[in-house]
């Protein structure tokens, strides 16, 4: 016969709660199966069975201590009168459903409200209970990357409101540059590279661009071109600053990117790399994708967009002809900055990369 005792479940309490069997008295059960269901003052534990062999109760509810013997089991265990302890009647609503720690488990990873728990009528509820319960569907946690990305954009959609512009310039002669500045600077300098640079160069003619927004119709101008770019190889979204852009050279900027892409790819970012921008491009190079919309950074007035390059058939003097194209998107504060101005700011960011000769002065 092998004595079936309440254990010591926790160092608070000094007693228990027996709130169900999960065997009948006189079933035979088998050592780990499930066997009752004992409450403390803090979760419900269910208790397995100890050996093979006949359950025989003792104690069938009602308030139990550690170490009280509330059943046996064995193969041939004298059968005693189990003991029954009177229980008051409680008082409607004064206990609600018991939640084993296996279901309160699946509860949290499927997401399951207690109000549906609490409609499936069961006073104490298991991991089976809550799995007719569970949506097939897997709940997953976001990585933390993702999570601060998402925090940013909720709190850019709630804080700026935003109006969106977009020109489309003829890159065709500035491809064919980039390979000859690439070979120049011994780095590689595409549309990107150009594009940070462009932006860069723009503060002094459209300074409230690069300012930060700080409430009550006051802005605090920049004092540098400090150009954001997003950056993701699959390992996350960064967001690295390219800084002083504007007075720096354009194989400068390009070994910068080069490195930030590098630093990516092994996921070394440091603090110091993702910190201080005060305008932003983002970059959208996947092939099909002919405009984007960018998010503003809480702060910021503007974030520019790059999607990829787009071949398109245009009429010439000589006939059709095959012309490369991309399309560069701005986000603006509408507080701070009007719709001429954005397009203008757009404008001259354009013609940088409609003409080539401009990166050779």
């Amino acid at each position: 016969m092998t004595e079936f005792r309440i254990p010591k479940l926790n160092n608070n309490d000094d007693s228990y709660i027996l709130v169900e069997w999960l065997a009948a008295d006189g079933q035979e059960v088998k050592q780990g199966d499930p066997l009752v269901v004992i409450e403390t003052s803090k979760t419900a534990e269910e208790l397995e069975s100890p050996a093979d062999g006949t359950l025989v109760i003792r104690v069938h509810s009602g308030d139990c201590a550690p170490g009280e013997l509330i059943a046996a089991i064995g193969a041939a265990v004298e059968v005693a009168e189990p003991v029954v302890p009177e229980v008051p009647p409680l008082e409607s609503g004064e206990i609600d459903v018991v939640i084993t720690r296996p279901a309160q488990a699946l509860i949290e990873r499927h997401g399951i409200s207690l109000d549906r728990v609490r409609a499936l009528g069961k006073k104490v509820i298991r991991a089976e209970d809550v799995e007719s319960l569970a949506d097939p569907r897997e709940v997953v946690e976001l990585p933390r990357a993702q999570r601060q990305a998402a925090d940013v954009v909720v709190l850019s959609h709630q804080t700026i409101p935003a109006a969106f512009t977009v020109v489309k310039a003829d890159v065709t002669d500035t491809a064919k540059l980039t390979r000859d500045l690439s070979k120049h600077a011994r780095t590689l300098i595409g549309l990107s590279e150009l594009l940070v640079k462009a932006v860069a160069d723009q503060r002094a003619e459209f300074p409230h661009l690069f300012a930060t927004w700080l409430g009550d119709g006051r802005i605090r101008l920049a004092e540098g071109s400090h150009v954001g770019v997003t950056i993701d190889v699959g390992k996350g979204l960064f967001v690295p600053v390219v800084r002083d852009a504007d007075v720096r050279p354009l194989d400068a900027v390009a070994r910068e990117l080069m490195d930030y892409r590098m630093t990516a790819l092994r996921g070394s970012f440091r603090e110091r790399d993702l910190e201080g921008a005060n305008i932003a491009v983002t970059l959208h190079s996947e092939a099909g994708v002919e405009f984007a919309i960018p998010i503003i950074y809480p702060g910021h007035v503007a974030a520019l967009s790059l999607a990829s390059t787009q071949q398109e058939v245009q009429p010439g003097d000589e006939g059709f002809m095959v012309r490369q194209t991309v399309r560069i998107g701005l986000a603006f504060d509408h507080r701070v900055v009007n719709g001429r101005d954005a397009a203008l700011f757009l404008g001259a960011v354009k013609r940088l990369l409609e003409e080539p000769r401009r990166w050779l002065e």
